[in-house]
């Protein structure tokens, strides 16, 4: 019983182990199970992981690409005067991946709005806040179009910080400046402000900023400027640092942005907060030891670190962008209508377009009796659009008003370039008919005849208007037809007028102070143009008296004192224009206040001829061609035809005495200067000096002995005043081989013989034979027929002074035909190269054998030794001086002509002189 019992206990036993067993090799089958089902998950997490880290890297290296290329696009200059950095780079933003389970580090570059959309603070000390200034001011160059941005540097502890960009003021004087003293930072704040207010007149309140009216117009209205505070608050004062946060506030807006470098560790004074600087910018700060932009305070910033040797090289190739610089163009057709022409009257004023101002077209008013503005200055340094700008008012005005309601006097003191086109040319027969006088390349003396001939034409004006009121608005009401038309005077580089200060220049000064003052009730208009004003000596005593009549000033880029004198002391406006094209216009004396900028239209020549064309035709029937007047052309004798025609119908009808044509006198006439040779006593002609510079060049075309000329054109003249052939001519022969050939010396003798007037050469070594044989016949009372004895180079003939074995000098038969020959019609006009021996020719008491003189190359002794001490001359091309003792009041300066050319001679001789 026991052993079954112990069996059965056993066989529990045992099955109890087998139940165990089996429970634990399934415990152990499941915790295996198990184990293997966690390593095989864990391996697929690690993996999902790995994947997620990677895909993420992939999408920070695109978003951090995308950065990149955002923040190229942002500053990147698009290479037009429309480019600006209005967003510009501080640098690369970092974060490590590490931190955030991202297999690479995040990387973005550090992009900050500055100019036109933000301020930026600098709370940085050290070399780190040096490297980062520098870095933004390169950045707000190079990203902006050359010329446009003008970088001002307050530096009060003389670090010398930002003078790498020293260079840039080669390019252009404002754009750059470095302040250094309280007082200037308070000027250029007091400045700003004014640019600000200036700025908001012309968005006029629109909500717009200037970059928006920018993109709106196309066109580079205002200028940019930034700020750049160094060392803050140190040089700051309390007044000043108020002024400073109100401009940060509204600067951005206006183009006016604001970077302050800040010292962290700088004691600060109890009115400074830190906190209100930084309001309106973004804030760049050591944070851990680290670089960091407030706005994104998770990454650090790693900056760029320009060496000044790079800034200066960069510097250096920037400035010949910024001297090349131009505005956009704005076609003429923008600002002048062009469809229909002679649309409005002048009786009430002159208006003209030059350019535009923002979206605005910008215009000038002269005459207006409401704001009595008359006068125009215009200044503008060389190759900043001066002539341009010259071309533009002429065109709109010409556009607007017909000939009969506007005349132009227009005067060129360099080049003459400006006005040729204005005038008739062998190519191009149409001129432009409201001009009255071109003076191309003027001289002092023409100038000065234009102003006297507009002082007479006040004087006339007011005499006129005396009846109806007291100026021209009240007569054009009362006389309405015909229109008296409003003049208006041009004078381009008006300063040379007064140099050197002489006479000249105080007469002209004279004029035209009374011009610009009286001119305004007659309707005579003054635009005075010039790449300088300052210094004009003639005008220093009457600075107030002649600038005070040109409220108007329009004033192109130009250097500071330049500015200060047109607009007026301490406005420096055209000082920091920034490109050719661009100017202030000031109609108010030049008060810095009613500064407003332009850019001035661009006259295409090819549209402007074309309109000049239809004005010529619309009114070539009903007007008369300008009188020109080219101070280096040479006047050939074809040109007097029409003179020579009126002359010989005096003589045929009137029966007046012949005149020798010798040259123009520098007068608005436009007629030639006549020596009358009646019968009278003295009545000769002696042409004294050299008749050209020495080293002439050989051919025809450069003829150009003005002594030669007038002796050959007033002996042409004077054979055809003799329509019956009743007039002998008698040519002393003297020119050596090379003269005679380059002045057509032979031309000349065949033309007065295919004219009907030969001519009778006398040799040289026959003068002296000729002059007994003439004198001889005058003492003896024969009858002698009217006779011109033409003496090229009389100084020349062999002899005279030598006496023969009677002891009878020729030069006594010279005396004889000069003192008794114009009562018996002879008369001589004779060439003296040399002076001294004249008067050793007219011997002692002879000075009233010649009274008709033409000085060329003498010096003012010489001259003075004919003509008195009182007389002034000064030897020039082409210039000539005429004293008749009968028939001219005083010398008169006069163009004289040169020799005859081939196809003189043709005009000559195809002239209907008959008729």
């Amino acid at each position: 019983m026991t052993t079954r019992v112990e069996l059965a206990a056993e066989q529990l036993k045992r099955a109890h182990a087998s139940a165990l067993g089996a429970l634990d090799a399934a415990s152990a089958l499941v915790a295996g199970a198990r184990a293997e089902a966690e390593r095989a998950a864990k391996t697929a997490y690690e993996r999902q992981v790995a994947i997620a880290r990677t895909r993420a890297a992939q999408q920070v290296a695109q978003h951090s690409s995308a950065a990149r290329d955002l923040g190229i696009e942002l500053i990147g200059n698009a290479g037009n005067l429309l480019a600006v950095a209005d967003y510009v780079t501080a640098g690369t933003l970092c974060l490590p991946g590490a931190d955030s389970g991202v297999n690479r580090d995040i990387v973005a570059p550090c992009i900050l709005p500055l100019i036109g959309r933000g301020n930026v603070v600098l709370d940085l000390a050290g070399e780190t806040g040096t490297h980062l200034i520098r870095h933004l001011i390169w950045g707000a160059y190079s990203g902006t179009a050359p010329g446009q941005v003008d970088v001002i540097g307050y530096d009060p502890s003389l670090t010398g910080l930002l003078s790498p960009f020293a260079g840039i003021k080669a390019g252009s004087e404002s754009a750059f400046t470095v302040l250094n003293r309280p007082q200037e930072l308070s000027q250029v704040v007091d400045r700003l402000v004014g640019d600000v207010q200036r700025v908001n007149d012309l968005l006029r309140g629109t909500g717009d900023t200037l970059l928006d009216l920018r993109a709106r117009t196309g066109h580079p209205v205002e200028r940019w400027q930034v700020l750049v505070l160094l060392d803050s608050p140190e040089g700051i004062d309390e007044q000043a640092y108020r002024q400073l946060l109100s401009l940060g506030k509204v600067g951005p807006s206006a183009g006016i942005s604001l970077v302050w470098l800040t010292n962290p560790e700088a004691d600060k004074p109890d009115w400074w907060n830190q906190g209100s600087v930084e309001k309106s910018a973004h804030v760049l700060e050591a944070n851990d030891g680290e670089v960091r932009w407030r706005a994104h305070p998770q990454f650090t910033l790693k900056i760029a670190q320009p060496a000044a040797s790079d800034l200066v090289s960069k510097t250096d190739s920037l400035v010949a962008d910024i001297t090349s610089a131009s505005a956009l163009s704005v076609p003429f057709e923008r600002v002048q209508q062009t469809e229909t022409r002679w649309t409005e009257s002048s009786a009430d004023g002159l208006t003209f377009a030059v350019g535009m101002s923002g979206p605005r077209v910008v215009e000038i008013t002269l005459g207006d009796e409401r704001q009595q503005r008359h006068n125009v200055l215009v200044t503008g340094a060389v190759g900043q659009g001066k002539s341009n700008l010259l071309k533009v008012i002429v065109h709109s005005l010409c556009q607007r008003y017909a000939p009969g309601e506007l005349q132009l006097y227009m005067l060129d003191f360099k080049a003459g370039v400006t006005l040729f086109p204005f005038a008739s040319t062998p190519g191009a027969v149409d001129y432009l008919p409201h001009a009255r006088v071109l003076g191309l390349e003027s001289d002092r003396d023409f100038g000065l005849a234009v102003l006297k001939h507009l002082d007479d034409e006040l004087g006339r004006r007011s005499r006129l208007f005396r009846p109806y009121g007291d100026n021209i608005s009240k007569y054009r009401a009362a006389v309405p037809e015909p229109p008296l038309p409003r003049i208006v005077l041009i004078i381009d580089e008006f300063h040379m007028m007064f140099e050197p200060t002489d006479k000249n220049a105080e007469d002209a000064a004279q004029l035209l102070e009374g011009l610009a003052r009286r001119g305004r009730a007659c309707g005579i208009h003054t635009i005075l143009a010039s790449q300088t004003i300052s210094g004009i000596t003639a005008l220093m005593t009457r600075e107030n008296g002649i600038f005070a009549q040109f409220p108007i000033r329009v004033a192109l880029k130009n250097a500071l004192a330049e500015s200060f004198a047109t607009l007026s002391q301490g406005n420096d406006a055209a000082a920091r224009l920034r490109v050719r094209g661009e100017a202030v216009l000031n109609q108010d004396y030049g008060v810095d206040s009613a500064n407003q900028q332009a850019v001035i239209a661009v006259a295409d020549d090819s549209v402007l001829a074309d309109l000049q064309r239809a004005w010529w035709e619309a009114a070539r029937q009903s007007i008369t061609a300008p009188l020109v007047f080219d101070g280096a052309h040479l006047i050939r004798p074809s040109e007097a035809v029409p003179a020579i025609q009126a002359l010989r119908r005096r003589v045929v009808n009137e029966g007046t005495a012949p005149a020798a044509l010798v040259g123009y006198p520098i007068d608005v006439s436009g007629a030639p200067l006549a020596i009358s040779l009646p019968d009278d006593p003295g009545r000769h002609l002696a042409v004294l000096g050299a008749g050209e510079r020495g080293g002439g060049m050989e051919g025809g075309e450069d003829a150009a002995n003005n002594a030669v000329g007038i002796l050959q054109t007033a002996s042409v003249s004077l054979a055809l005043q003799h329509p019956d052939g009743d007039a002998n001519f008698v040519c002393f022969d003297l020119l050596d081989p090379v003269t005679a050939r380059r002045n057509n010396h032979s031309e000349w003798l065949h033309l007065m013989e295919r004219l009907g007037y030969p001519v009778q050469r006398v040799e040289k070594a026959d003068v002296g034979t000729y002059l007994q044989r003439l004198a001889g016949e005058l003492l003896e009372g024969a009858a002698v027929q009217r006779t011109y004895l033409v003496a090229f180079g009389l100084d020349r003939a062999p002899n005279l002074e030598v006496p023969d074995s009677f002891a009878h000098r020729p030069v006594e038969d010279l005396q004889t035909i000069l003192r008794d020959g114009p009562v018996r019609g002879v008369h001589l006009l004779g060439w003296w190269s040399n002076a001294a021996t004249l008067k050793n020719h007219l011997g002692f008491g002879g000075e009233g054998f010649i009274e008709s003189m033409i000085m060329l190359r003498l010096d003012q002794a010489a001259v003075q030794e004919f003509l008195g001490p009182f007389v002034t001359w000064s030897v020039r091309d082409n210039r000539g001086l005429v004293a008749d003792r009968t028939q001219l009041s005083e010398p008169t300066t006069v163009v004289p002509f040169a020799p005859l050319l081939p196809r003189d001679s043709k005009t000559l001789l195809k002239t209907a002189w008959e008729s």
